[in-house]
């Protein structure tokens, strides 16, 4: 059974890895065509503009999406009323933002002229994502990773065409009608039609509606604060510095969100796993085995990364953009901490606190909110670059509040087993080299790699031990 179990945890994460990891890839070295294309101030507009509708999906929809997966995996829920319930809370959620979205010009001035483009850009997102979760919650799991595969090139060839043309508007153009295409694909190779009931039938489970909303209505504000960590600092650098700043900053954001695309293959296929594993002994062991190869693993390629950043960014970026490459190694930390919450976060998603998700996310909000308006004028009186460099301290410091907190605060639902020795000694070494790399300290060419070796000496045995226990008895 034990062994049965992390088999199909394996298998899930090789599938997603195979339909997601070439995908994220494409978008990630289609990098240098953006920053030759648009200039920093477009590029920083571009990326305000996306991030802020990624902001409007969650509160569009009421966080749905996340009770769509969380309650289609449960094998005795009625199918039915979970998508129905998730497709029309979307559709009500998006029609109160639209109302509401003539008062968003009046706070952010860079949406003159794309607020529609944007508002589409929220319906799309959020109508396929309700798609491929409740399609994956139904064990499509070919089909979600080949769906990611098909709306990552067909984004491709859209900006390819119309990037050079309509410039910004082309960008949020090519990702609404990516999103709206393969969500109808979606809906149709899955047959997610046969789930739909009328809005006010009998047939709805009323029941099963209200435990969905209670469960995904405090996930609405943890995701506004997830946003508030990863993406005020956009904001609060245009703010107090420049849009050209942010264009800098936003491009070397594209390097550690590397870790995120590998992390990520792995949590669509771990929530599935995560979810399914009932009995409480076997749940520790599963958690505990699986938390030390992945922090082994996140914390080896948090290094290399480091290492890389500088030669990384002579060929993936545009010549004006290369100066970003010191801002990598701080925001690589707070991804590396970011990683680690996450995975955390799925003991709340087992036990239903998504409560506790949501306050320990809001605390890391208001600190990281706090650090960067102390920090980004305060470092931005030396130099625009500076300012932006407080911005990425501000982030690592919060993500490392919010692992701290739910390092603590998860043991009291699932007493997960920690190397803390082990660790401690990973996180100092990932911060000496992180320091050492950004500074250009004296022979930190050797240095820094010299630290990536110790690290992965470290964490090396702790992966293959891992390995070999999942692959010989579970």
């Amino acid at each position: 059974m034990a062994q049965n179990r992390y088999k199909k945890l394996m298998g899930n994460t090789i599938i997603f890895a195979i339909g997601t990891f070439s995908s994220k890839v494409l978008v990630f070295l289609m990098l240098p065509f953006y920053t030759n294309i648009l200039s920093t101030g477009e590029y920083g507009t571009v990326d305000a503009l996306i991030n802020v509708g990624q902001l409007m999906i969650p509160i569009a929809s009421v966080g749905i999406n996340n009770a769509v997966i969380r309650f289609g995996l449960e094998s005795n829920s009625d199918k039915k009323s979970v998508f129905s319930s998730g497709l029309y809370t979307i559709l009500i959620g998006f029609a109160c933002l639209a109302a509401a979205s003539p008062i968003l010009r009046y706070f952010m001035d860079y949406m003159s002229g794309y607020t529609i483009a944007v508002l589409a850009f929220v319906l799309a997102s959020s109508l396929r994502t309700l798609c491929i979760q409740f399609a994956l919650s139904m064990g499509y799991n070919k089909m979600y990773a080949a769906n990611g595969i098909g709306n990552t090139f067909l984004n491709v060839i859209l900006n390819i065409l119309l990037l050079p043309h309509f410039r910004i508007m082309g960008y949020l153009l090519a990702n609404i009608i990516a999103d709206l295409t393969l969500g109808l694909i979606m809906f149709a190779l899955a047959k997610e039609y046969r789930y739909l009931l009328p809005p006010f039938s009998r047939k709805m489970d009323r029941g099963l509606a209200r435990r969905m909303r209670k469960y995904a209505l405090p996930l609405v504000p943890q995701t506004v604060c997830q946003w508030i960590i990863n993406m005020s600092d956009r904001y609060l650098i245009i703010f107090f510095i420049s849009r050209e700043a942010n264009g800098l900053y936003a491009a070397a954001n594209k390097i550690p969100n590397v870790l995120l695309i590998v992390a990520n293959l792995f949590a669509d296929a771990w929530q599935i796993s995560a979810v399914k594993e009932s009995d409480p002994k076997e749940q520790v062991e599963f958690f505990s085995k699986v938390l030390g190869a992945y922090s082994s693993i996140a914390f080896i390629g948090s290094s290399g990364l480091i290492m890389i950043s500088k030669f990384v960014m002579t060929f993936m970026v545009g010549k004006d953009y290369f100066i970003s490459w010191q801002y990598i190694p701080i925001l690589t930390l707070a991804t590396t901490f970011g990683l680690l919450s996450t995975f955390l976060a799925s003991v709340y998603m087992l036990r239903l606190r998504s409560r506790n998700s949501m306050v320990t996310t809001m605390i890391c909000a208001i600190v990281n909110i706090t650090l960067n308006c102390i920090l980004i004028p305060l470092m931005g009186r030396n130099s625009e670059f500076y300012g932006a460099l407080g911005a990425g301290i501000a982030t690592f410091i919060s993500y490392l509040v919010l692992f701290l907190i739910r390092a603590f605060n998860t043991q009291r639902y699932l007493k997960i087993r920690w190397n803390i020795p082990k660790t401690v000694f990973s996180v100092v070494i990932l911060f000496a080299q992180a320091l050492i790399m950004t500074l250009q300290a004296p022979l930190w060419f050797i240095l820094v790699p010299a630290l990536f070796l110790v690290l992965l000496f470290t964490n090396a045995r702790e992966i293959l031990l891992s390995v070999n226990k999942l692959l010989r008895r579970g």
